[in-house]
């Protein structure tokens, strides 16, 4: 097998070498030359893989989307079968906290990549807008005032954002200490 064969293993490549290219430089900087050569394939092979830059961005971030997409929509579909509100807020919580842990690297360029927020990303990033405002209507809870709208964000960003600045710290402990953070928040009275 070749290294320029067109097959999963030569896509799996590229995406993680577009991963690891896009984290270290953002996703503006590294260039679909700079990805080919690091794969050790051709340009036009790379483009026989991915059409453009953004369909590969897609490809890299798509599989968490929809992971959080599930997430959410499990904890909203228990919502409707009218499970408590504290349990929707841990399912949402704990859905989206374990998909992000299993994604980081991933998250990190999601979360801390302005770059990726472009025109040619347009459908992807907005998906991930319209997934974290889901989050937070399911966290904020039925009727919710602008405050408790307010604690839900900050729950979600209690969950989210240290994932990516604390690349070190074990997962399990980790992810403990967050959903303690962000149910702290939650329990907070205005």
């Amino acid at each position: 097998m070749t290294r320029d064969e067109p097959g999963g293993d030569t896509r799996s490549r590229i995406i993680e070498t577009a991963r690891e290219l896009f984290t270290a430089q953002t996703y503006r900087a590294a260039s679909m030359r700079d990805i080919a050569a690091r794969v050790g394939i051709t340009k036009p092979s790379l483009y026989h893989h991915f059409r453009s830059k953004s369909e590969l961005l897609a490809s890299l971030v798509e599989p968490p989307i929809d992971e959080l997409e599930t997430a959410i929509e499990a904890a909203s579909e228990q919502a409707s079968a009218g499970i408590g509100p504290a349990e929707v807020r841990r399912r949402v919580l704990e859905g989206c906290l374990d998909v992000m842990l299993a994604h980081r690297e991933t998250m990190v360029l999601l979360l801390h990549d302005a770059s990726v927020y472009g025109d040619e990303t347009t459908g992807t990033m907005s998906r991930v807008v319209g997934l974290m405002n889901r989050a937070v209507d399911l966290l904020a809870g039925p009727d919710p005032d602008w405050r408790r709208r307010v604690r839900a964000a900050q729950a979600l960003a209690a969950v989210t954002d240290p994932i990516t600045q604390l690349p070190d710290v074990p997962a399990a402990d980790l992810r403990a200490e967050l959903l303690r953070g962000a149910a702290a928040v939650l329990a907070t009275d205005p």
